[in-house]
């Protein structure tokens, strides 16, 4: 039997060969996938919870334990640590310090200048002048002049401010509380050795030395810990940070990781170690659920990218298989004619395939690995010099065997129904029996049912399903739609095959020549001869300028994100500058071109609603306001009431509409405000109408003159609060309620009003900078570095976008969407050069007659040129529609957040046109070459004939 099926494979090699290339080809991406979703997840993950996750991801332990010494404290800590972290290695940090004191000199002596004792951790400091203070020099010593004064370091910034440095008289600092008085001799100057060092997260001035606000805070001032364990200072207890060793985290421990730090820190406190009133905090849980959910979200982009490549696969090799069966149709029929079983029959042909999948299955996962490094070397990946592990494992050797069987499956199918009947000489139909039954018309009802049911879920709270029992999974509906709608799509060409072969027969009719005249006659005879490499390229195309809209398209969003949630280039959410001085030192500060103030409120609306009132001065921020432009366009009101449609968008048409006419004048007039359609929905107003905005300061008329789809820095999760971080983490909006929408007024024009009611006008809240270009690096410096503005109240622009774009989750699936389209181009290849060969292998004979009766072989060539041709175009053309129109209707449902919602803005599709055209190419590169190959074949007519005649 063995040498029988090589027997076979040898007759058929050509066929075979082109199988096992699409086997490999298919199980080699598909391999990758899994082993790159896998690879990325985890390093994601790690990547997350060591980088801009460290700081919520720690452990902070408070406690009233008056000796840093108290080891029972330190392993209470350190065990309930280890208990929190799930049993991961843990690294503890503390800082012990002193009460607050008071430094002579103040300037208003109910608002002294604030300092503290700490024993600071000397590896993470960095001498700059003089010595470190010792134990000996501050030991308690009673002499002739009283107690030897308390040795100290200063930090730089407030050596600086104080004019304090080693040599300088000793100063006297009085206790805030009960405790005596303390004189300390400055010995030293010092500064953070890494100003980020999560260690610093244990001071309260974050390592910058000054903090200025209603009480101007130095320090702290840095003693020997022997200090701290006497009588002389008075104690405030001691400060632990906890951090865990991430680096053998994996995604399947995301869950126990998470039970872990919810139950970790509630047991520690209860520790008998543990004086006063301790307290353990961590945010570990929510950032392992926000890192769950954009993990589910970008293996839902994965899988969905992988299930369109599965349909193009198996119809590739359904192809190729259909071509085998009807190669060896007269064979078949020997075997069966000759006493042959038909189970025998099949049992060959599943021989074969195996044959052709076990390579697959034995050397794509050991590909899998190098090719997983190379997408990692790709893009935003490349950026974050991410390291993945690219081992072999078990599921990418599962993923291997299940898709090789699959796709052996596939290449022995259409032989086992061959072995089902005698072949058949008929005429084949215009149309398959599905298509005539009206299969195609329920494909795309069933696509449209799934791609409105998808629209519905990703318009409300996400795009993620829950099982049973709670758990986040992801949603099916999600990964099948847009491979329902791209095979919906696909099929319904069928039905176009046959009227373009009548318009080209029909066209080539009108010409003299007869290769156009014979190539359209057999392409209106049998139109669904070349239907299978048609539908292979219109399905290649397709996926391509899907994959192709979709990377673009989040990249795009990412901007416009970035855009929203800062709403200038710099937006500083607070600070304690003076108000009166407020845009003084915001104006002044180098690269910044205006500086604009705002203040931001809520107002209430039926249903619990609240909706969020921005003020902002738009006369200083309207030309570096960040909105796109079909955001600002929509609805625009006249000066005197109702509504019309007008033309505008983005800075310009915003910054118009609230500019203030000449009836703010009289003063009676309402105030002119640009409201959201969220809003317009949320408080059933309508654009033209007049309403009353509460201010907190008294009541204001405004008139809606405008709406538009979203205001910057006015969603749920991107407004200014206390908490806000780069990237919008955890800066929930001002107030604002789910679906209330936001109001923007200009602020001048408010305070100018209630000014003239004899109300108190609204103080800035927040500041937005517009900076010059190229200089929001140098301005955000320059802010950080100012004692009164805290860093983590500083929204920069660039800062924003960089974290979006270089999200490992988020940017590593758009690093494999230009390969499945790689190799979906492969596959088309492959598919169209066998179809074609097939194709002319079967009318060897026609031609050979032709040739016989004096066609010269220039119009043959032609004739194969013009048909082949004629197909190719077809496809391309079809394909280009088709890819537009899924690219313009799907990528806005699967372009998701890290949260599984829908970005706001929402996503503005991009298909570049480049990338497009360069797809086309590629496409059709090769088609063409087997194109040019095939007419230029030169075969003997005499064989042919003979070999016709003795069948």
């Amino acid at each position: 039997m063995t040498g029988f099926v090589l027997l076979r494979v040898r007759a058929h090699r050509l066929l075979l060969a082109a199988a096992l290339l699409a086997i490999l080809l298919t199980t080699a991406v598909l391999a990758t996938l899994t082993a790159f979703s896998g690879a990325i997840g985890d390093a994601a993950l790690r990547h997350t919870l060591r980088t801009r996750s460290a700081d919520p991801a720690a452990l902070v332990v408070r406690s009233q334990v008056a000796s840093r010494e108290d080891e029972s404290a330190d392993r209470a800590v350190r065990d309930g640590a280890r208990r929190t972290f799930d049993g991961l290695p843990v690294r503890l940090l503390s800082l012990t310090r002193s009460g607050t004191y008071a430094l002579p000199g103040s300037r208003h002596a109910d608002q002294p200048d604030l300092t503290r004792f700490a024993a600071l951790d000397r590896s993470r400091l960095r001498l700059t002048k003089g010595s470190w203070p010792s134990a000996d020099g501050s030991a308690q010593r009673r002499t002739g002049h009283g107690e030897r004064p308390v040795e100290v370091a200063l930090p730089e910034a407030a050596a600086a401010r104080l004019r304090l440095g080693p040599g300088s008289a000793p100063v006297t600092l009085t206790d805030r509380l009960t405790g005596p008085k303390v004189t300390v001799r400055v010995t030293g100057v010092y500064r953070p050795a890494d100003p980020a060092d999560p260690y610093w997260r244990l001071d309260e001035l974050g390592g910058r030395g000054l903090r200025q606000g209603v009480f101007r805070v130095y320090g702290p001032l840095l003693v020997d810990p022997a200090v701290l364990t006497g009588s002389r200072v008075t104690a405030d207890g001691t400060q632990w940070l906890a951090t865990a060793d991430f680096e053998a985290v994996t995604t399947g421990r995301i869950g126990a990781l998470r039970d872990a730090a919810a139950k970790g820190p509630a047991a520690l406190v209860k520790s008998p170690a543990l004086s006063g009133s301790p307290s353990a905090t961590t945010a570990l849980p929510d950032v392992l659920d926000r890192a769950e959910r954009a993990l589910l979200v970008s293996r839902s982009t994965l899988l969905i990218v992988a299930l369109q490549l599965i349909m193009l696969a198996g119809y590739a090799l359904l192809l190729v298989a259909r071509l085998l069966a009807a190669e060896r149709g007269g064979e078949t029929e020997l075997l069966l004619a000759r006493g042959g079983a038909r189970s025998r029959v099949a049992c060959l042909a599943a021989v074969e395939a195996l044959l052709l999948a076990l390579p697959a299955a034995v050397l794509t996962p050991l590909l899998a690995g190098p090719l997983t490094g190379l997408l990692a070397g790709q893009g935003a990946l490349a950026r974050t010099g991410l390291h993945l592990d690219v081992s072999a494992r078990a599921a990418v050797w599962s993923a291997a065997a299940v898709t090789a069987l699959g796709c052996a499956l596939a290449v022995v199918t259409p032989a086992l129904s061959a072995t089902a009947g005698v072949r058949r000489s008929v005429r084949a139909a215009a149309l398959p029996a599905p298509l005539r039954a009206g299969a195609d018309v329920g494909l795309l009802v069933i696509a449209a049912v799934a791609y409105w049911q998808l629209d519905s879920r990703t318009s409300g709270s996400g795009a993620l399903s829950d099982d049973r029992s709670g758990q986040l999974g992801i949603d099916p509906l999600l990964v099948a739609a847009p491979a329902l709608a791209l095979l919906a799509g696909t099929v319904v060409t069928l039905r176009l095959l046959p009227p373009a072969a009548r318009l080209a027969e029909r066209w080539a009719a009108k010409g003299r020549g007869l290769p156009g005249a014979l190539a359209g006659w057999q392409l209106s005879r049998r139109p669904l001869r070349g239907a299978g490499p048609v539908l292979l390229l219109v399905l290649a195309v397709a996926m391509g300028l899907l994959a192709i809209g979709q990377g673009a398209s989040w990249n795009r969003s990412q901007e416009d994100q970035a855009d929203f949630r800062a709403g200038a280039q710099i937006r500083v959410l607070g600070s304690r500058v003076p108000e009166s001085e407020q845009c003084k030192v915001f104006g002044a500060l180098p690269g910044v071109r205006a500086a604009a103030p705002a203040t931001r409120f809520s107002m209430e609306l039926s249903d619990d609603r609240q909706a969020t009132v921005l003020a902002l001065d738009m006369t200083h921020a309207a030309a570096g306001l960040l909105i796109r432009g079909d955001d600002g366009s929509g609805d625009d009101g006249g000066d005197e009431g109702g509504g019309s449609r007008e033309g505008g968008g983005g800075r310009a048409a915003v910054a118009a509409a609230l500019a203030p006419g000449p009836a703010r004048r009289e003063g009676s007039s309402p105030l002119r405000a640009v409201v959201t359609d969220a809003f317009l929905r949320a408080g059933g107003a309508k654009v033209g109408a007049s309403m009353d905005v509460p201010t907190g300061k008294g009541t204001l008329r405004v008139r809606i003159v405008k709406a538009v789809r979203e205001l910057p820095t006015t969603a749920a999760q991107d407004g200014a609060g206390s908490g806000a971080s780069v990237g919008g983490e955890g800066s929930g909006a001002s107030g604002g309620g789910p679906d209330g929408g936001a109001v923007l007024l200009d602020l001048p024009s408010v305070n100018a009003r209630l000014a003239d009611t004899g109300k108190t006008p609204l103080p800035p809240t927040e500041w937005w900078l517009t900076t010059r270009r190229g200089t929001a690096d140098r301005t955000a410096a320059a802010l950080r570095a100012r004692p009164d503005v805290d860093p983590d109240q500083i929204l920069v622009r660039d800062e924003i976008a960089t974290e979006l774009r270089d999200d490992p989750l988020g940017a590593g699936p758009q690093s494999a969407l230009l390969a499945v389209a790689a190799a979906a181009a492969a596959l088309a290849a492959v598919g169209f050069a066998v179809s074609a060969a097939g194709s002319l292998r079967e009318r060897t004979a026609e031609f050979a007659v032709l040739r016989a009766l004096g066609a010269p072989r220039r119009r043959l060539a032609l004739l194969i040129a013009a048909e082949q041709g004629f197909l190719l175009g077809l496809a391309l053309l079809v394909g280009l529609g088709l890819g537009v129109a899924l690219t313009r209707a799907v990528v806005p449902l699967i372009v998701l957040t890290g949260e599984a919602t829908q970005p706001v803005p929402p996503v503005l599709v991009q298909l570049p046109v480049a990338r497009a055209a360069t797809l086309l190419a590629a496409v059709a590169a090769v088609p063409l070459l087997i194109i040019t190959a095939l007419s230029l074949r030169r075969g003997d007519p005499t064989v042919s004939l003979r070999h016709d005649g003795s069948n």
